[in-house]
């Protein structure tokens, strides 16, 4: 299932991103797998730096589209 994989996708990004539970939230809300959009909710921020985990969301989207090849765009939600 996609959405799996996402979410394993996600999971695996956390530690490269620094991002801990605590600090920042980097989830999947829902996949469309008609229109290959992802949407991700991001909040908190980075514990080392002044960057919220909001502005990563670039790196995370493209982090995502090579890893899930279905995965066409990401969206962020709040």
């Amino acid at each position: 299932m996609i959405e799996v994989r996402i979410r394993e996708v996600i999971v695996a990004l956390r530690p490269l991103l620094r991002i801990e539970p605590q600090s920042a939230c980097v989830e999947l809300v829902r996949f469309d797998a008609e229109s290959g959009v992802a949407s991700v909710r991001v909040s908190g921020g980075c514990p080392d730096c002044d960057m919220s985990a909001a502005a990563l969301i670039r790196g995370i989207e493209a982090h995502l589209m090579q890893r899930v090849p279905e995965i066409r765009a990401v969206h962020t939600v709040s």
